[in-house]
């Protein structure tokens, strides 16, 4: 592809895709009915004790969450192609700008890859899903944790069946922690499967299969503490919104909650552009459902959890996209033979 024409069309893919950010982030935040009722709860709250510490923590704590993923990008990555912890960090802010209106965050990927200079993009993107593997492993650990505590507060354990059928689901949750996190860490294995599997026709896809043998054990369990560490940021995150917003909870309960909300935000389909009224559904039904058998759901409760929901939204999700559109025209779609 000659230069001049190269440039013209990585210049109006940046543009297209900056033009379909900027305008679901500003209809999002400027015309959703929820963000309006957030602004109103804000006011009525900003003038509590601690309000403003508080939130200085939250926006502390979305630094160490994007830095944690950068740093795990830039860890996977580096197998492929050596980027500073800025790049990696520049690739993070920007997967998410692109992924605001693509399903299930793929654009995520893409706006990573796309910032690499000489990497294989298909590899880039391989390297990169088993960063999201260990994620959704962590959401669903800690998810599957949450209905086992939670099983007391729906059956009644002094029935036989339930309380066998307790004893089954705390089984089952044990043999699924310890075979997603076998199979993951142990994930290398997986070339070696897909060789066998494949036959002759192995030689046709080797350049990517090749790639899962690059990670060992020790990597991939590297991948897997940090998004533990990840979870264990945007769900305090939450859990101090809750609080900000007068949800009266204490920690222990609020991550159980808090990780049934992301369990079932994990197994439904969503862009990010929808995910902020879904997320703050689900969140209501399963808080209200807690709160309402300990008495402490009130006429505001409703409003303080799609406050907390929203707002952690905002945070994570649509300001990491505003700032990540600045880093779109640094995206390159199409490269030199040479450079691929």
């Amino acid at each position: 592809m000659k230069a001049k024409l190269r440039k013209t069309y990585n210049i109006a893919v940046r543009v297209l895709i900056f033009v379909f950010t900027a305008y679901f982030l500003y209809d999002k935040i400027f015309n959703e009915k929820d963000i309006v009722s957030i602004i109103h709860t804000f006011r009525n709250y900003i003038n509590n004790d601690n309000f403003k510490l508080i939130f200085a923590v939250v926006i502390l704590l979305l630094i160490v969450n994007l830095s944690l993923e950068s740093k795990k990008w830039q860890f996977l990555i580096s197998k492929l192609e050596k980027v500073s912890f800025l790049k990696s960090f520049e690739a993070v802010l920007t997967g998410i700008s692109v992924s605001m209106f693509l399903p299930n965050r793929t654009g995520d990927y893409l706006g990573r890859v796309f910032i690499l200079k000489t990497a294989d993009r298909i590899q880039a993107i391989l390297a990169t899903i088993l960063g999201s593997f260990a994620q959704l492993i962590t959401t669903i650990l800690f998810g599957l944790f949450s209905l086992v505590m939670l099983y007391p507060s729906y059956f009644t354990l002094s029935d036989n069946l339930y309380l066998w059928g307790f004893i089954g689901v705390i089984l089952v949750v044990l043999i699924l922690s310890f075979l997603m996190i076998f199979i993951y860490v142990e994930f290398f294995t997986f070339t070696d499967i897909l060789k066998k599997i494949t036959g002759r026709e192995y030689n046709r896809i080797k350049k990517y299969a090749q790639i899962f043998s690059w990670y060992t054990s020790k990597d991939l369990s590297i991948v897997l503490i940090i998004s533990i560490l990840r979870y264990l940021v945007f769900s305090f995150q939450f859990f101090l919104l809750l609080r900000l917003f007068g949800i009266d909870l204490n920690y222990f309960h609020a991550m159980i909650l808090i990780g049934a909300v992301y369990l079932t935000m994990a197994v439904i389909p969503t862009i990010a552009l929808s995910e902020i009224g879904i997320r703050g559904s689900v969140s209501i039904y399963i808080f209200q459902w807690w709160l309402e058998t300990t008495g402490k759901w009130t006429s505001d409760s409703a409003l303080g959890v799609l406050a907390a929901s929203t707002s952690l939204w905002f945070l994570n999700i649509a300001l990491p996209a505003l700032v990540g559109t600045v880093f779109i025209f640094n995206l390159k779609f199409f490269r030199k033979e040479k450079e691929k």
